[in-house]
Parts: structure tokens; sequence; C-alpha cells
């Protein structure tokens, strides 16, 4: 009588446990690095967004530092806005102010020289101006600010003129 082999099922029962949960293991593993990139898409999505709001808002600071430019000088390098510590809030959670990010406060604006030109008045009817017309610069820098520090900074260099000698 030939005796025939047989395997024993007691031996492997456990292996499939093992195969299950080695590979539910793996699928955990992927679906928390998926999360962890969503998360960290999606905070530098927001970061992104608040730096363009800061930055928008800080143009809206050298704007108003252009329209505040007059033949006056006093006018001219007032603060923006004009007093020691606040902000002109555009839209909530953003705001501006004149001067740089590491200045604590609004700084007034910054008067570089002046240039005289001769030339013809741009006002109708005045004609040849033989003593010449004045052009004031400026510097204008202005900082926005978001959420979350979002802080971005516009600097320029604007003439104002041309103002009568």
């Amino acid at each position: 009588m030939r005796h025939r082999r047989t395997l024993c099922p007691q031996r492997e029962g456990g292996s499939v446990l093992v195969i299950a949960l080695l590979l539910m293991i793996l699928l955990s593993l992927l679906g928390v690095t998926l999360l962890t990139v969503a998360a960290t898409e999606h905070t530098m999505a927001f970061n992104g967004l608040w730096s363009e709001g800061a930055l928008s808002a800080a143009e809206g600071g050298v704007n108003r530092g252009l329209n505040q430019l007059s033949a006056n000088a006093q006018n001219s390098l007032r603060r923006i806005p004009d007093c020691d510590d606040c902000a002109t809030t555009l839209v909530t959670g953003f705001t501006y102010r004149s001067g740089h990010k590491t200045d604590p406060g609004p700084q007034p604006l910054q008067f570089v020289g002046s240039r005289v030109e001769e030339g013809y008045s741009v006002a109708v009817g005045t004609g040849y101006n033989p003593s010449g017309y004045a052009f004031h610069t400026y510097q204008i820098n202005a900082t926005g600010t978001g959420p979350r520090n979002a802080r971005r900074e516009v600097e320029i260099r604007a003439d104002y003129g041309p103002v009568a000698q």
C-alpha cells in the first residue's frame, strides 16, 4: 500500500492573515501619505493667496501715497495712514501702511530731490516759462499685511510736477 502525503492545513492557516495585515498596513501608509500631500498642497495654496492679498494691499498703500503728492511738500511727506499706531484696513484681514516691513509703524514718505527743467506749462494759455518748472521726486514704501503674518512690501520712486518756479 502506498501512503499519500497530504499537506496539513493547520500549518498554513495563519499565512493569509499575515498577508492581509501587511497589505492593510501598506494601504494605510499610502493613505496617510496622500492625506499629508493634500494637506500640504492646501496650505501652500492658502499661503499663496494670502501673500498675493498682502501684495495687493501694499499696492493700495502706494496708490494712496501717490494720491497725496502735491506741490506742498508738507502734505506730500505725511505717513500713510497719518497716525502712529493704526493701519488702513482694505478688507477683512488685509491692511497697509507706509514704511518698510521692519519699521515699527507708519513712516513718512521720503523726499529724494528736485530737478528744474525749462519748458511750456501744461496749463492752457500760460505759455513758455523761462525760469522753468520743478519736478519733485519722492520715495514711497508701503507694506501690506494679511492673515498668518503674510507681508509684502512695494517700493517706488515717483516724480511730481511740473510745479511753477
